[in-house]
Protein backbone atom coordinates (compact mmCIF):
# COMPACT_ATOMS: atom_id res chain seq x y z
CA UNK A 1 0.00 0.00 0.00
CA UNK A 2 3.12 2.37 0.81
CA UNK A 3 4.76 1.42 -2.40
CA UNK A 4 1.38 2.21 -4.51
CA UNK A 5 1.45 5.77 -2.28
CA UNK A 6 4.94 6.63 -3.40
CA UNK A 7 4.86 5.61 -6.82
CA UNK A 8 1.52 7.91 -7.80
CA UNK A 9 3.39 10.28 -5.82
CA UNK A 10 7.23 11.08 -7.47
CA UNK A 11 5.37 11.68 -11.07
CA UNK A 12 3.65 14.64 -9.02
CA UNK A 13 7.15 15.83 -7.20
CA UNK A 14 8.86 15.51 -11.18
CA UNK A 15 6.29 17.94 -12.18
CA UNK A 16 7.06 20.42 -9.45
CA UNK A 17 10.45 20.15 -9.90
CA UNK A 18 10.42 21.10 -13.47
CA UNK A 19 7.81 24.26 -13.17
CA UNK A 20 10.36 24.94 -10.37
CA UNK A 21 13.30 25.13 -13.05
CA UNK A 22 11.25 28.02 -14.72
CA UNK A 23 11.89 30.50 -11.77
CA UNK A 24 14.99 29.24 -11.10
CA UNK A 25 16.99 29.10 -14.18
CA UNK A 26 19.57 31.34 -14.82
CA UNK A 27 19.22 33.89 -18.11
CA UNK A 28 20.90 32.14 -21.12
CA UNK A 29 23.30 34.08 -23.13
CA UNK A 30 22.94 35.64 -26.30
CA UNK A 31 23.74 33.80 -29.37
CA UNK A 32 26.43 34.78 -31.78
CA UNK A 33 26.35 37.66 -34.02
CA UNK A 34 26.18 37.09 -37.56
CA UNK A 35 24.13 34.67 -40.34
CA UNK A 36 26.43 31.82 -39.06
CA UNK A 37 24.21 30.51 -36.73
CA UNK A 38 21.35 30.60 -38.39
CA UNK A 39 22.58 29.24 -41.94
CA UNK A 40 23.95 26.46 -40.29
CA UNK A 41 21.67 25.59 -36.98
CA UNK A 42 18.74 25.91 -38.06
CA UNK A 43 18.36 23.75 -41.43
CA UNK A 44 20.15 21.02 -39.82
CA UNK A 45 17.72 21.34 -36.89
CA UNK A 46 14.80 21.41 -39.34
CA UNK A 47 16.62 18.17 -41.58
CA UNK A 48 16.71 16.14 -38.16
CA UNK A 49 13.44 16.62 -36.83
CA UNK A 50 11.27 15.78 -40.07
CA UNK A 51 14.06 12.97 -40.85
CA UNK A 52 13.17 11.57 -37.58
CA UNK A 53 9.44 12.06 -37.33
CA UNK A 54 9.44 10.18 -41.39
CA UNK A 55 11.53 7.46 -40.38
CA UNK A 56 9.21 6.56 -37.40
CA UNK A 57 6.13 7.13 -38.91
CA UNK A 58 7.98 4.65 -41.29
CA UNK A 59 8.48 1.86 -38.64
CA UNK A 60 5.15 2.54 -37.57
CA UNK A 61 3.39 1.72 -40.75
CA UNK A 62 0.81 -1.12 -40.43
CA UNK A 63 2.22 -3.27 -42.88
CA UNK A 64 4.89 -3.87 -40.61
CA UNK A 65 4.85 -7.29 -39.63
CA UNK A 66 4.34 -8.22 -35.90
CA UNK A 67 6.61 -8.65 -33.11
CA UNK A 68 7.20 -11.39 -31.20
CA UNK A 69 4.29 -10.56 -28.74
CA UNK A 70 1.80 -10.34 -31.88
CA UNK A 71 1.63 -6.59 -31.80
CA UNK A 72 1.47 -4.56 -35.20
CA UNK A 73 3.79 -2.35 -36.31
CA UNK A 74 7.09 -1.01 -34.73
CA UNK A 75 7.08 -0.78 -31.43
CA UNK A 76 10.44 0.66 -29.66
CA UNK A 77 11.26 1.01 -26.05
CA UNK A 78 8.70 3.90 -25.05
CA UNK A 79 6.44 5.99 -26.39
CA UNK A 80 6.84 8.45 -29.68
CA UNK A 81 4.50 11.28 -30.93
CA UNK A 82 4.53 13.95 -33.16
CA UNK A 83 1.90 16.93 -33.16
CA UNK A 84 0.98 20.32 -34.67
CA UNK A 85 -0.59 23.10 -32.62
CA UNK A 86 -1.99 26.65 -33.66
CA UNK A 87 -3.15 29.68 -31.41
CA UNK A 88 -2.66 33.03 -30.55
CA UNK A 89 0.70 35.28 -29.26
CA UNK A 90 0.84 38.20 -27.03
CA UNK A 91 3.57 40.28 -25.80
CA UNK A 92 3.39 42.25 -23.55
CA UNK A 93 5.06 46.03 -23.64
CA UNK A 94 8.37 46.53 -22.67
CA UNK A 95 10.72 49.40 -22.65
CA UNK A 96 13.69 50.14 -25.71
CA UNK A 97 16.65 52.05 -24.90
CA UNK A 98 18.08 53.20 -28.70
CA UNK A 99 21.40 53.62 -28.41
CA UNK A 100 22.58 57.17 -30.15
CA UNK A 101 25.50 59.06 -29.48
CA UNK A 102 25.33 61.08 -26.38
CA UNK A 103 22.03 60.33 -25.77
CA UNK A 104 20.93 56.70 -25.47
CA UNK A 105 17.01 57.39 -24.40
CA UNK A 106 14.60 54.62 -23.34
CA UNK A 107 11.41 54.39 -24.87
CA UNK A 108 8.79 53.20 -22.10
CA UNK A 109 6.47 50.27 -22.50
CA UNK A 110 7.00 49.82 -26.17
CA UNK A 111 3.38 48.16 -27.73
CA UNK A 112 3.23 45.08 -29.90
CA UNK A 113 0.10 43.63 -30.70
CA UNK A 114 -1.74 40.06 -30.40
CA UNK A 115 -0.89 37.71 -33.90
CA UNK A 116 -1.18 34.47 -34.62
CA UNK A 117 1.32 31.42 -34.13
CA UNK A 118 1.75 28.07 -35.33
CA UNK A 119 4.04 24.90 -35.25
CA UNK A 120 4.98 21.42 -34.87
CA UNK A 121 6.71 18.85 -32.34
CA UNK A 122 8.04 15.26 -31.77
CA UNK A 123 8.84 13.66 -28.75
CA UNK A 124 9.61 10.78 -26.49
CA UNK A 125 8.21 9.04 -23.30
CA UNK A 126 10.19 6.97 -21.73
CA UNK A 127 8.92 3.04 -21.47
CA UNK A 128 10.56 2.58 -18.26
CA UNK A 129 9.32 6.21 -16.78
CA UNK A 130 6.47 7.21 -19.24
CA UNK A 131 6.06 10.31 -16.66
CA UNK A 132 9.05 11.61 -18.19
CA UNK A 133 9.91 12.76 -21.90
CA UNK A 134 11.80 15.22 -23.93
CA UNK A 135 10.37 16.77 -27.04
CA UNK A 136 11.96 19.29 -29.85
CA UNK A 137 9.89 22.08 -31.11
CA UNK A 138 9.54 24.30 -34.34
CA UNK A 139 7.07 27.04 -34.65
CA UNK A 140 6.86 30.21 -36.04
CA UNK A 141 4.63 33.50 -35.39
CA UNK A 142 3.61 36.99 -37.06
CA UNK A 143 3.06 39.85 -34.74
CA UNK A 144 2.73 43.52 -35.53
CA UNK A 145 3.90 46.03 -33.98
CA UNK A 146 1.75 49.62 -34.78
CA UNK A 147 3.15 53.18 -34.93
CA UNK A 148 2.85 54.75 -31.48
CA UNK A 149 3.86 57.93 -29.17
CA UNK A 150 6.32 56.40 -26.52
CA UNK A 151 8.02 58.37 -23.58
CA UNK A 152 11.60 59.14 -23.61
CA UNK A 153 13.90 59.11 -20.54
CA UNK A 154 16.04 61.23 -20.85
CA UNK A 155 14.36 63.40 -23.53
CA UNK A 156 15.91 63.73 -26.48
CA UNK A 157 16.78 67.48 -27.92
CA UNK A 158 14.54 68.18 -25.30
CA UNK A 159 11.79 66.37 -26.57
CA UNK A 160 10.24 64.04 -24.30
CA UNK A 161 8.31 62.23 -26.71
CA UNK A 162 8.92 60.09 -29.84
CA UNK A 163 7.02 59.16 -32.55
CA UNK A 164 7.46 55.38 -33.82
CA UNK A 165 6.58 54.09 -37.20
CA UNK A 166 4.97 50.47 -37.38
CA UNK A 167 6.66 47.18 -38.62
CA UNK A 168 5.74 43.50 -38.86
CA UNK A 169 7.30 40.88 -37.14
CA UNK A 170 8.02 37.53 -37.41
CA UNK A 171 9.30 35.29 -34.34
CA UNK A 172 11.20 31.78 -35.07
CA UNK A 173 11.80 29.36 -32.53
CA UNK A 174 13.33 25.74 -31.86
CA UNK A 175 13.30 24.64 -28.71
CA UNK A 176 14.39 21.39 -26.91
CA UNK A 177 12.19 20.86 -23.63
CA UNK A 178 12.17 18.26 -20.45
CA UNK A 179 8.67 17.17 -20.16
CA UNK A 180 6.96 15.78 -17.17
CA UNK A 181 3.24 14.52 -17.10
CA UNK A 182 0.58 12.87 -15.22
CA UNK A 183 -2.13 10.40 -16.76
CA UNK A 184 -5.99 10.46 -14.94
CA UNK A 185 -8.87 8.16 -16.26
CA UNK A 186 -6.86 5.13 -17.33
CA UNK A 187 -8.43 2.65 -19.23
CA UNK A 188 -7.71 -0.97 -21.27
CA UNK A 189 -7.10 1.28 -24.18
CA UNK A 190 -5.09 4.06 -22.49
CA UNK A 191 -3.41 2.61 -19.70
CA UNK A 192 -1.55 5.80 -18.52
CA UNK A 193 -4.58 7.25 -18.74
CA UNK A 194 -6.33 9.27 -21.19
CA UNK A 195 -6.28 12.83 -19.26
CA UNK A 196 -2.49 13.95 -19.17
CA UNK A 197 -1.63 17.20 -17.45
CA UNK A 198 2.14 18.10 -18.41
CA UNK A 199 4.40 20.58 -18.04
CA UNK A 200 8.06 21.04 -19.70
CA UNK A 201 11.29 23.52 -19.92
CA UNK A 202 14.04 23.70 -21.71
CA UNK A 203 15.87 26.15 -23.91
CA UNK A 204 15.64 27.92 -27.42
CA UNK A 205 16.42 29.33 -30.40
CA UNK A 206 14.40 32.07 -31.57
CA UNK A 207 15.34 34.66 -34.63
CA UNK A 208 13.01 37.82 -34.29
CA UNK A 209 12.60 39.16 -37.89
CA UNK A 210 12.28 42.32 -38.42
CA UNK A 211 11.71 44.69 -41.52
CA UNK A 212 15.29 45.83 -41.18
CA UNK A 213 16.94 43.52 -39.07
CA UNK A 214 16.68 40.52 -37.39
CA UNK A 215 18.09 39.04 -33.68
CA UNK A 216 19.34 35.56 -33.22
CA UNK A 217 19.26 34.93 -29.14
CA UNK A 218 18.96 31.91 -26.82
CA UNK A 219 15.85 32.34 -24.62
CA UNK A 220 13.87 30.46 -21.82
CA UNK A 221 10.49 28.53 -22.62
CA UNK A 222 8.41 27.30 -21.05
CA UNK A 223 5.15 25.24 -21.38
CA UNK A 224 2.20 23.76 -19.37
CA UNK A 225 -0.86 22.05 -21.28
CA UNK A 226 -3.74 19.09 -21.03
CA UNK A 227 -3.74 16.40 -23.17
CA UNK A 228 -6.63 13.67 -23.33
CA UNK A 229 -6.45 10.90 -25.59
CA UNK A 230 -9.55 9.61 -27.70
CA UNK A 231 -7.80 6.42 -28.54
CA UNK A 232 -4.18 5.14 -28.00
CA UNK A 233 -2.74 6.87 -31.17
CA UNK A 234 -4.70 9.94 -31.04
CA UNK A 235 -5.44 12.98 -28.96
CA UNK A 236 -5.55 16.86 -28.83
CA UNK A 237 -4.07 19.60 -26.33
CA UNK A 238 -4.65 22.81 -25.04
CA UNK A 239 -0.61 24.47 -24.11
CA UNK A 240 0.03 27.63 -22.75
CA UNK A 241 3.68 28.37 -23.59
CA UNK A 242 6.07 31.20 -22.20
CA UNK A 243 9.25 32.53 -23.97
CA UNK A 244 11.74 35.09 -22.69
CA UNK A 245 14.69 36.62 -24.61
CA UNK A 246 17.40 38.77 -22.52
CA UNK A 247 18.95 41.64 -24.65
CA UNK A 248 17.76 41.28 -27.79
CA UNK A 249 19.02 43.79 -30.11
CA UNK A 250 17.56 45.07 -33.69
CA UNK A 251 19.49 47.70 -36.04
CA UNK A 252 17.81 49.92 -37.87
CA UNK A 253 15.36 50.34 -35.81
CA UNK A 254 13.75 54.78 -36.36
CA UNK A 255 12.64 56.93 -33.33
CA UNK A 256 11.40 59.93 -34.22
CA UNK A 257 13.47 61.96 -36.85
CA UNK A 258 16.36 60.92 -35.56
CA UNK A 259 19.08 58.02 -37.44
CA UNK A 260 18.15 54.57 -37.47
CA UNK A 261 19.97 53.10 -34.50
CA UNK A 262 20.37 49.89 -32.44
CA UNK A 263 17.63 49.17 -29.88
CA UNK A 264 18.01 46.62 -27.00
CA UNK A 265 15.49 45.01 -25.08
CA UNK A 266 13.92 42.22 -23.38
CA UNK A 267 11.14 39.75 -25.28
CA UNK A 268 8.29 37.95 -23.69
CA UNK A 269 5.44 36.26 -25.57
CA UNK A 270 2.98 34.39 -23.82
CA UNK A 271 0.67 31.82 -26.56
CA UNK A 272 -2.01 29.80 -25.66
CA UNK A 273 -2.34 27.22 -28.85
CA UNK A 274 -4.61 24.33 -29.62
CA UNK A 275 -3.18 20.89 -31.64
CA UNK A 276 -3.47 17.20 -32.12
CA UNK A 277 -0.80 14.70 -31.64
CA UNK A 278 -0.16 10.97 -32.97
CA UNK A 279 1.25 8.64 -30.57
CA UNK A 280 3.13 5.47 -31.54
Amino acid sequence: MQENRINRLWPVVLMVIISWLAVVTPKPAAASQGDTLIVTAVPIGSVLVVGAASYLLYKQRFSQPADAKGRMGYKGPGEFFVGGFLGGSFVPGADWTYKIAGANPTARNMAIDPGVTGGIKLGYFLDSCPYLGFEAEGSIGSQSQPSQTVSLNPPVAGFANGRVPSQSLLVWTMAFHLVGRYGFMPDQEVPFGRLQPYVGIGPGLVVLYAEADSAKNFGLEVEAGLRYMFTKHLGSFLEYKFSKQWAVELESQRLGNLPASTAEFDFSRHQVVAGVSYHF
